[in-house]
């Protein structure tokens, strides 16, 4: 019977709250400290943590070993704050709680975000921006060399039906856009030195112009491609960061209006305030005055 009173017992104790700080050790073990395996499932939700720029520039570089390196140090300084039971802490505690409803905060704004920056979201605000993104532009791939008579043969070359591209890596003097064929890409006019610019936006498109001479040389130019605005596929990811602000800006006074908020004190809205009790009128009868029932 004893025994069955003890199980009951053990049976209706709250389970221990969770250790703060566990997360899912998914995939590959690449190490594995104090017994623990630290996985590649780590070290991935540790990347996910930097901004998208700063994770390329980190697998460019060849420099994942180090991200591993500091998952491995996360791991044996956390084993060591949960031995010394600083979770029990009332300070860190609070620090523990405070990240969480951080975290909690900035998943439900990056959902909402996510689910309102539709492709539609996007044209529209374009739509209603489109002054800031017209503006003329060209594309142009040029090959550039110090002696005019060398760029007129070039010249004639690419009319005869010469490989324009080919042509501007064997020997233009533009090392940096050459070994791309010559191409520019798209530009405006006031980004290139005026003698080329006022060329380029002068002439139609699928024009060959040259030699243009600048400070830098003698240019042969084939005018690709013209346009009057910047379409909104090339702006998606600007256009992005600024329907962010507005759409978290949105969201916070949809739910402030959704919600009560009031002062301390202060009675919510639609309760029913009582009034106090009335008192009895006064009368200048006094205690003895009364008369008796019948009387």
């Amino acid at each position: 019977m004893l025994s069955l009173v003890l199980s009951l017992l053990v049976a209706c104790e709250p389970p221990p709250p969770p250790i703060p700080g566990e997360v899912e050790r998914s995939g590959e073990t690449i190490k594995v400290v104090n017994g623990k395996n630290v996985t590649q499932g780590m070290v991935d939700a540790q990347l996910e943590q930097l901004p998208a720029n700063v994770r390329d520039q980190v697998v460019a570089r060849g420099q994942m070993d180090q991200v591993k390196e500091q998952v491995v140090i996360g791991e044996l300084l956390y084993q060591e704050s949960i031995k010394q039971k600083l979770h029990e802490d009332a300070k860190v505690k609070t620090q523990l709680a405070l990240a969480e409803r951080n975290a909690l905060a900035s998943a439900l704004l990056e959902r909402t975000v996510e689910a309102r920056s539709t492709d539609e979201a996007i044209q529209k605000w374009y739509s209603e921006h489109e002054v800031q993104f017209a503006r003329p532009q060209a594309k142009a791939r040029h090959i550039l060399v110090k002696d005019k008579a060398e760029a007129d043969k070039i010249l004639a070359e690419v009319k005869a039906g010469g490989d324009f591209a080919k042509i501007a890596i064997e020997k233009s003097t533009d090392k940096g856009s050459g070994k791309e064929g010559g191409d520019l890409g798209w530009f405006e006019k006031g980004r290139m030195v005026p003698e080329f610019g006022d060329a380029v936006f002068a002439a139609e498109k699928g024009a060959l112009l040259g030699p243009i001479e600048t400070k830098f040389g003698f240019h042969v130019i084939e005018v690709q491609d013209k346009r009057d605005a910047v379409p909104v596929d090339e702006v998606k990811d600007k256009i992005k960061s600024q329907l962010r602000n507005e759409v978290v800006e949105t969201y916070i006074e949809e739910l402030k209006k959704g919600a009560t908020i009031t002062e301390p004190g202060a009675a919510a809205p639609g309760a029913e305030v009582k009034p106090a009790a009335e008192a009895a009128p006064a009368t200048d009868a006094k205690p003895g005055d009364a008369k008796p029932a019948g009387g």
